[in-house]
């Protein structure tokens, strides 16, 4: 099922209609009160309480870790996460599918939630053994249905 159009379908499915019309209105009250730098940074701060809030044990291998993640995704109904290594950009790249979209006026994807996700992965890669303290996690572009991300040291 990799097919972008039901990928994005189940993203936007994904977000109960009880939910929808607040987190629209949060995202458009954002927007009108904080300029895109301090919105990304807000969403990031709210990833990262996340990450705090939903815990992973230790993971020995980058499989086990993914499998830790998909789980408490799963529990959040968040969609899931594929990890693969970028050896010569000595990257992690993280490509997260199906999270929950909410578009705004002025961000009909809900590409706000790209935000969220870097604090999101950002806590919990920042708190696995061996982990360097500051290592960013960072969206490297869309992708239909997916946001991609990189956990790496900057350059």
């Amino acid at each position: 099922m990799n097919d972008p159009n039901t990928l994005t379908y189940i993203a936007r499915k994904s977000v109960p209609s009880q939910w929808r019309t607040f987190l629209r209105a949060l995202m458009e009250t954002l927007e009108s009160h904080l300029d895109g730098s301090g919105r990304e940074g807000m969403m990031r701060l709210v990833g990262a309480r996340m990450a705090a809030l939903m815990p992973l044990p230790a993971c020995a291998t980058m499989a086990e870790l993914e499998a830790r993640i998909n789980d408490a995704l799963a529990a959040a109904d968040w969609g899931y996460v594929q990890m693969s290594l970028d050896m010569g950009n000595r990257a992690m790249v993280l490509r997260h599918v199906a999270a929950p979209l909410v578009g705004t006026h002025s961000d009909v994807a809900g590409n706000w939630v790209g935000s969220v996700l870097e604090g999101l992965y950002g806590g919990w890669l920042g708190s696995q053994p061996g982990a360097e303290p500051g290592t960013p996690v960072r969206r490297v572009g869309p992708e239909a249905g997916a946001v991609v991300l990189k956990y790496a040291k900057a350059a």
